[in-house]
């Protein structure tokens, strides 16, 4: 009966916004989202305080953050059954998340201390269900109804260039389901020519759906809120040219400064997509430690979590690992000109799993969005019947995806770019893919099946030019001695980030790790033939006069100027033309991979589309209509091997 309180108080808002592709929502009038100037479930935005300095005010901070478009949480899609309880392995999942709130709430009411509901970013990309975003993102719908007084922008808000952010903001104005998006330190080009982030701007200018800070008042306190992106979740997004970022210490100070000074807030909270981690260190630790005077820090990015608040500087920071599998409950008691003026009472890093019986009004407007999907996945051309729940594939194990590792899944995704590439482009030697752009294992579950939304949240993000979901595969040619410095990244661990860490195929790489940093690769060789009769060939670590073809995704592809800054200038890779001489730009539609070369034009071949038509390839060895994929992608293969 947990999901009980949260159904009773929410459900006519939610049958009245999550009906089929919403057209036009009434959450904006939730009781969540616009109380009464004192009710202990919100605030009045931009309102004064009358109350004395120094009364102490307690004070609930519901917190989530990387949710990624995760409405069905992180599992098996055929295994989830959020009605029932103690029958699934699934973490997080909306229905859940929303029994989690809707009972903390709850709670807080009846102790008459006033909560908010906060996220740190990334609430978008990662499942099917972002093939809506641009019509009616159904995200933005659910932390609507739910009550979230604000996020932040994310580096994934970004995955579709500010042009689809746009897309995104305008179809949530449209439907009445936008939320407050804070972004302190993000800065529109002034350049004329750089027209990119032109439609962003004008949907800012028309709805406020962005805003630099929010000011609201909760009990006898005036909080001000501000947003950041951090300089990790910058240089990891180059689509989001032509927006420039300010260093999120210089934002942050200048915000604090406002806020205090200006708008005489009594309590100062970040949303911060910059990121911690679990060992307390990180962006968001080292903007604590330079900037006093930022109260409390709801981080994101990294997707780890705190099971404890990290406090520097008289700064609380927490953060609840990703996708929904968490919510954070921070229990504080705030006394206005104190120092430190937040002193923790309780903390509680709650997971969202199958203890929780989701809430039912909830979980039929995330069934409604399934049946969106398949309308907009026909609509896309895909083959017919192929549809959110069409199992693909069935596995007898689990495809794990480790980190700083060579990975199950990892192989999977590479050898699907390199042999649906090679049928297209013969000379095709090589594939990589970097862990950053995986973003699930395959799990076996119960059933063993792998439905279409399983494999895609394998490769979910990204967008080419074509505007449909999804990274191009393109390909360039690269010589050992390039080679070497992309593998180094593997090889060189903490604290560089496991999102660099590539996956390979058609390569097996040997590293010491007593050795230096960035010196460590001892040996690679190029592995060809099958799988029955490998052909293994050594190659000169220092060899430039050779190259061999080398596909991967566009994203990737452009990010190879970035080993010489990981590497402080030790190493570098440079993609070339089949001359193994001419600098080329990969990343540019010349290197795209044609998907069909019978049709005019270029058609991109998405990595997660070529991820589905290798997996599709595979035989079905139990005569059940449906395919297997090896048992050899079940443990990993000596592809990077530690000596």
């Amino acid at each position: 009966m947990l999901n009980r309180p949260f159904a009773d108080r929410s459900a006519s808002v939610l049958t009245c916004c999550l009906s089929l592709l919403v057209a036009a929502g009434c959450g904006s009038s939730s009781p969540a989202k616009t109380p009464d100037a004192g009710t202990p479930d919100g605030g009045t935005p931009d309102g004064g305080s009358d109350v004395a300095t120094g009364t102490p005010q307690k004070l609930v901070i519901l917190h989530t953050n990387d949710l990624h478009s995760h409405l069905q949480g992180e599992g098996p899609e055929a295994d989830y059954t959020p009605a029932t309880p103690n029958d699934d392995a699934t973490l997080g999942g909306m229905a859940r998340l929303a029994t989690a709130i809707g009972t903390a709430k709850m709670q807080a009411e009846l102790a008459t201390t006033p909560v908010m509901l906060l996220d740190a970013g990334d609430f978008m990309m990662g499942t099917l269900f972002e093939v809506l975003a641009t019509t009616n993102p159904p995200e933005l719908t659910f932390m609507n109804a739910l009550g979230y007084d604000a996020t932040t922008i994310g580096n994934h808000e970004l995955d579709w260039t500010p042009r689809g952010l746009a897309g995104l903001l305008s179809a949530a104005a449209t439907n009445k389901t936008l939320i407050p998006i804070l972004a302190s330190n993000m800065n529109f080009s002034d350049d004329p020519a750089d027209t990119g982030d032109d439609d962003l701007k004008a949907v800012v200018d028309a709805t406020q759906a962005i805003k630099r800070k929010l000011v609201k008042t909760y009990g006898t306190l005036k909080v001000g809120f501000f947003g950041l992106l951090g300089a990790d979740a910058v240089q990891v997004t180059p689509q989001s040219a032509p927006l420039k970022f300010d260093p999120i210490a210089t934002a942050a100070a200048a915000m604090v400064q406002e806020l205090r000074e200006t708008d005489k807030v009594d309590l100062v909270v970040a949303l911060s997509h910059s990121g911690i981690g679990a060992n307390g260190m990180g962006e968001d630790q080292a903007l604590a430690a330079a900037v006093p005077g930022i109260d409390i820090i709801i981080s994101g990015h990294t997707h780890e979590k705190l099971d404890q608040p990290a406090i520097v500087n008289g700064t609380v920071i927490v953060t609840a690992g990703s996708y929904g599998q968490y919510l954070g409950q921070l229990e504080v008691t705030v006394t206005p000109g104190a120092t430190p003026a937040v002193q923790v009472d309780k903390y509680t890093l709650l997971p969202i799993d199958d203890k929780i019986t989701g809430d039912q009004a909830t979980q039929a407007g995330v069934d409604q969005f399934i049946a969106g999907v398949d309308l907009a996945l026909s609509a896309a051309g895909l083959p017919a019947g192929l549809m959110y729940a069409t199992p693909i594939a069935e596995t007898g194990d689990d495809l794990a995806l480790p980190t700083y590792a060579e990975a199950p899944v990892g192989n999977l995704v590479a050898d699907a770019y390199r042999l649906v590439a090679t049928a297209l482009q013969p000379d095709v030697k090589i594939a990589v893919e970097a862990n950053g752009q995986i973003r699930s294992p395959i799990l076996k579950g119960k059933s063993g099946q792998v439905w279409l939304a399983d494999l895609f949240r394998v490769l979910p993000i990204g967008i080419g030019p074509n505007g449909k979901p999804g990274y191009p595969l393109v390909s360039f040619y690269l010589n050992a001695k390039d080679l070497r410095a992309g593998l180094e990244l593997d090889a060189a661990g903490p604290p560089l980030s496991d999102q660099y860490f590539l996956q390979v195929s058609g390569l097996q790489a040997t590293y010491d790790p007593t050795k230096a940093p960035f010196g460590r690769i001892t040996s690679i060789s190029l592995v060809g033939g099958t799988p029955a009769a490998p052909t293994v060939t050594p190659l000169d670590l220092n060899d430039t006069t050779t190259c061999y073809k080398v596909v991967a995704t566009n994203y990737v592809a452009g990010l190879l100027g970035l080993i010489k800054k990981l590497t402080g200038n030790a190493l570098s890779a440079d993609a070339k033309a089949a001359d193994c001489t001419t600098l080329i730009n990969p990343s540019l539609p010349a290197s795209f991979i044609d998907a069909d070369p019978t049709m005019d034009g270029t058609q991109e071949l998405k990595h997660w589309q070529a991820l589905l038509k290798y997996v599709s390839s595979f035989p079905d060895t139990d005569n059940n209509q449906i395919k297997n994929i090896p048992a050899a992608y079940a443990a990993t293969q000596q592809r990077i091997v530690k000596q």
